[in-house]
């Protein structure tokens, strides 16, 4: 009975989330999304910090890119976090060339939240913009992003915005499968979780703070693997509004190789279970509420890899002892692809909007149900068992996966940018996306090969289904087909009423509850919102001497050796309130005195 309900689950979850998430993104579209503004009352400044850790081939034409911004007032702040390369020579020679770059490097690698610790102890801005060091932004994704904190109606409760990320190199297969990732699971996920009110993850390649917000809410969490996860769920305890905006985009780079890829989704994966850990007490509070559909959504994440790995398991040993059982999990799985290929379509018509080539990589699209599936079912159990065992250390970080054309280029000495004046450095493109392809000839020809293979497979079971519904409804014999006969062309009918009823409910279920946090939430506005914070505040929540103080505050270029960040902050809960309460404490002393 158990292995029965097991079946289901792993059958309909994804599928019944598939259609949440089409409706969601559409409602969200429909009411958010049309609205395109890029006038600001105000346009106040704005620090953008770019952490970086052995990024030398890559930082000169980024760099370059960020400096074109359309905006009017900002300062960029590269962070080197301890890196092996010339990444620190770069940063100096790009902070010599242009005003608004300054450098803070750190020789020891102490991880990326640590880096961002130092870039906000530098930064002169209110509002502080994470990018990663091999993304770059739109030239009006700083308007956009900024517009939801100057908003008058409740532009004071906003603590983050979350920004669209763009993959650039969309020449391998891995390439152009994430390309669909990104903008019909990512995107269409964030979406919907901005309908229902909470968003589950800033993007951090991507996104904007509040400094006054990651105050209030203890910073990022230096433990943990990914900050960006960690410190979304800090602010949303704190009841700060994290926002989705999909017209700030952010050009990246994505791993091309499957180590880079597997080192990538790992670590994301042991972040969202740390999460899932840490911050179980939402529970506790009635407050907390809206953050019960994503908590209990990335749970049952989880639980489905784990039964769909189970299944497998036991598909291969029955069929091993000569059990065939293939035939109607096949079928079934073939169901579940056409959804999820209808969820691609959908999420192409929103992001074609902002990204005009992106239907020239959607033949790839057929390898996410086929095989991506599986790959981030084994990265999410080996995550499992690692974030399982407490780490009482920094969450350091390694040299990223750049893709195979980055890759080349440095090992060629092509991107070593120490060797050439960075004054005369162009990018060697025009448009933002690099189709070249550096991959072997014969790795090519087996992806192009595989799939057509694949498609030829999926549009075979679409055609016999729709002959299949056809033949039944007019009461004319249905010719059986390989493995496909009439009882399961009835099956898929049952499925498509089964999907039907689900959509309508969950249709009806997602309006209401958009309307119920409009009515509730929409017109709330902070009662005590405070001003923009001040480098005093700064100094005494860091303990930092004079002398660091005026380094950290005025130079062009900072060089230090050890963080100044006090090993109590971020490291959790725990942490946070033995910092809060020193702190408290020394002021007491102050005032005393």
């Amino acid at each position: 009975m158990y292995l029965g309900w097991m079946v289901e689950f792993v059958f309909w979850y994804p599928a019944i989330m598939a259609m949440m998430w089409v409706l969601g993104s559409l409602i969200f579209y429909h009411s958010n999304e049309r609205k395109c503004s890029l006038k600001l009352e105000r346009t106040p400044f704005v620090s953008i910090l770019m952490p970086a850790h052995n990024e030398g081939a890559v930082l000169i034409p980024v760099v370059e890119q960020m400096t074109k911004l359309n905006y009017p007032a900002y300062e960029i702040i590269l962070i080197n976090d301890g890196s092996s390369d010339d990444t620190a020579r770069v940063m100096k020679a790009l902070s010599e060339k242009y005003d608004m770059v300054r450098v803070v490097d750190l020789k020891k690698n102490c991880g990326k939240a640590n880096a961002l610790y130092l870039g906000l102890i530098a930064s002169k801005g209110e509002i502080l913009v994470g990018v990663d060091a091999d993304s770059y932004l739109d030239k009006d994704a700083l308007t956009y992003m900024v517009s939801h904190f100057v908003n008058k109606h409740n532009g004071e409760r906003v603590g983050a915005v979350t920004g669209n990320p763009r993959v650039r190199n969309r020449g391998s297969l891995l390439g152009r499968i994430q390309l669909c990732e990104y903008a019909s699971i990512i995107s269409l996920i964030k979406r919907t979780q901005r309908v229902l009110g909470k968003v589950m993850t800033v993007s951090g390649v991507c996104v904007a703070y509040r400094k006054r917000a990651l105050l209030d809410c203890g910073f990022w969490d230096r433990d943990m693997m990914t900050e960006d996860i960690a410190v979304t769920w800090k602010l949303e305890k704190n009841f700060w509004d994290v926002r989705y905006e999909p017209r700030a985009l952010c050009w990246m780079l994505v791993p091309e190789t499957i180590k880079g890829l597997w080192r990538q989704r790992k670590r994301w994966a042991e972040g969202g279970l740390e999460v899932v850990f840490r911050h179980w007490d939402i529970f506790k509070s009635w407050r907390r509420r809206r953050m019960t559909p994503i908590y209990l959504e990335q749970v049952a994440s989880f639980f489905w890899s784990v039964c769909w790995l189970i299944l497998t398991v036991l598909l291969v040993t029955s069929e091993i002892r000569g059990e065939h059982i293939y035939t109607e999990l096949i079928w079934k799985s073939q169901f579940l692809s056409f959804v999820c290929l209808f969820q691609f379509v959908v999420a192409m018509f929103l992001e074609s909007k902002y990204d005009k080539n992106i239907l020239k990589s959607t033949w790839s699209v057929i390898w996410y149900p086929i095989v991506y599936w599986y790959i981030n079912v084994f990265i999410t159990l080996g995550a499992l068992f690692k974030t399982i065992l407490p780490r009482k250390k920094l969450a350091t970080w390694k040299s990223p996966d750049r893709g195979i054309t980055q890759s080349q280029k440095e090992e060629s000495g092509q991107a070593n940018v120490v060797s050439q004046e960075v004054s005369d450095y162009e990018m060697n493109h025009e448009s933002h996306i690099e189709h070249e392809n550096k991959q072997k000839t014969w790795k090519k020809v087996i992806g192009v090969i595989l799939t057509l293979v694949a498609w030829i497979y999926m549009l075979v079971y679409f055609v016999y289904m729709i002959y299949g519904i056809i033949c039944d409804k007019m009461n004319r014999p249905v010719k059986e087909f390989l493995f496909y006969d009439l009882n399961k062309v009835r099956q898929t009918e049952r499925f498509f009423f089964i999907l039907f009823v689900a959509t309508l409910i969950e249709l009806l279920a997602l309006i209401l509850w958009k309307e119920y946090n409009k009515k509730r939430f929409g017109s709330l506005r902070r009662r005590k919102f405070a001003p923009d914070i001040s480098d005093q505040e700064i100094d005494d929540y860091f303990h930092l001497d004079p002398e660091m103080s005026r380094r950290f505050h005025n130079e062009k270029y900072i060089e230090i050796d050890e963080t100044p960040v006090p090993e109590g902050i971020g490291q959790g809960r725990k942490g946070i309130k033995e910092h809060k309460k020193k702190m408290q404490e020394e002021r007491r002393l102050r005032n005393a005195s």
